[in-house]
């Protein structure tokens, strides 16, 4: 079986064949041990066509086309993932198909196909995430006039709300994980997360020419809502940006986020088993909860909510606000302040 269960380990063991040999993985859970067989399978059927489609001389206008040039805008110098993801996506779509053939409908449909091959809702999302940014380039070039309707709420349920916050304590421990495995670089974008409340694309694209160590200042600039802005750093965020620019890379974190998310979820999972938390713990603590608890922490300590939307770099004051509420904060006291 692809997908078994160690006894001796306590884990559920995947493999897949490939033509380098064979490919395993051990989990903690079957469902997780399945949609990593699901997905790697995928990456090995597709591969030789994501390569011919690179080769191919796209239509003005067509998802291919626009892929090429994501790939070139959107996507140079990132984590290739999503650009790759946006390869398989358009085997699927057509590389042919006019971005105006995408709509809401198609998008439906595309959701169904993916399922049909076996692909986990989180990968299904992950191919849309990428559909959504070319698309967007689609409308920048007057290739069409709207965004269609992405499928969220309708074939795709919407994601729940994680309103884990993490205690210091935690914190520590996961830290102290970390350090025993040697992952200093994780370590050191760990707390930076955690200090700055940023969002993890954030601090990975962020190099040294927006960073201000004498004056104590770095700069966002390519950020979810395109709106850069400008945050002070505190003693102990200074101190691990000396740390990383004895590394004299160009990036402030070198790190890939598929292998930060790997430590950071197998520390994790160390830390739960420790601690004796629970599986509701171990499922709502992601790395996205590293930002979400500085937000509560600033709303905690009273921070109006313009001040909150504008370090946290929310499009929405609604989106500040629903943090506001969540930390006990009442809106009417502090309007007297």
């Amino acid at each position: 079986m692809a997908v078994r269960f160690r006894s001796d380990r306590n884990k559920w063991l995947a493999q897949v064949t490939t033509d380098d040999g064979r490919l395993s993985k051990s989990f903690d859970t079957e469902r997780e041990a399945t949609e990593w067989e699901q997905s790697t399978k995928l990456e090995r059927d597709t591969s030789k066509q994501v390569e011919t489609l690179k080769l191919t001389t796209p239509v003005e206008g067509s998802i291919g086309q626009l892929v090429r040039i994501c790939g070139q805008l959107d996507w140079a110098g990132k984590d290739k993932g999503q650009y790759e993801n946006a390869l398989r996506a358009t085997r699927i779509l057509g590389p042919g198909t006019h971005a105006a053939e995408i709509t809401m409908q198609r998008l439906d449909q595309f959701v169904v196909e993916l399922r049909a091959r076996g692909i986990a809702d989180t990968t299904v999302k992950k191919y849309l995430n990428a559909v959504s940014v070319v698309l967007k380039r689609a409308t920048r070039l007057g290739y069409i006039q709207a965004m269609p309707l992405f499928p969220e709420g309708r074939t795709l349920n919407r994601p729940e709300p994680r309103d884990l916050v993490i205690p210091d304590s935690w914190l520590a421990a996961l830290l102290d994980v970390m350090e025993r495995r040697e992952e200093r670089l994780s370590m050191a974008l760990t707390l930076f997360l955690r200090h700055m409340g940023c969002r993890v694309g954030e601090a990975l694209n962020l190099t040294w020419d927006r960073v201000d160590l004498a004056g104590r200042k770095v700069q966002f600039v390519k950020t979810k809502g395109n709106a850069p802005r400008r945050l002070p750093v505190n003693d102990g965020v200074a101190s691990i940006l000396r740390t990383m620019q004895a590394r004299g890379t160009t990036k402030v974190f070198p790190a890939c986020y598929r292998t930060y998310h790997t430590h950071y979820k197998e520390a994790v999972d160390q830390v739960c088993d420790e601690l004796g938390l629970g599986e509701v713990v171990r499922k709502e603590w992601v790395v996205h909860t590293l930002r979400h608890t500085r937000i509560t922490e600033l709303a905690q300590l009273g921070w109006q909510a313009p001040a909150i939307q504008q370090w946290a770099g929310h499009k929405s004051l609604s989106v500040t606000q629903r943090y506001i509420h969540g930390a006990g904060i009442n809106l009417e006291e502090l309007m007297q302040c």
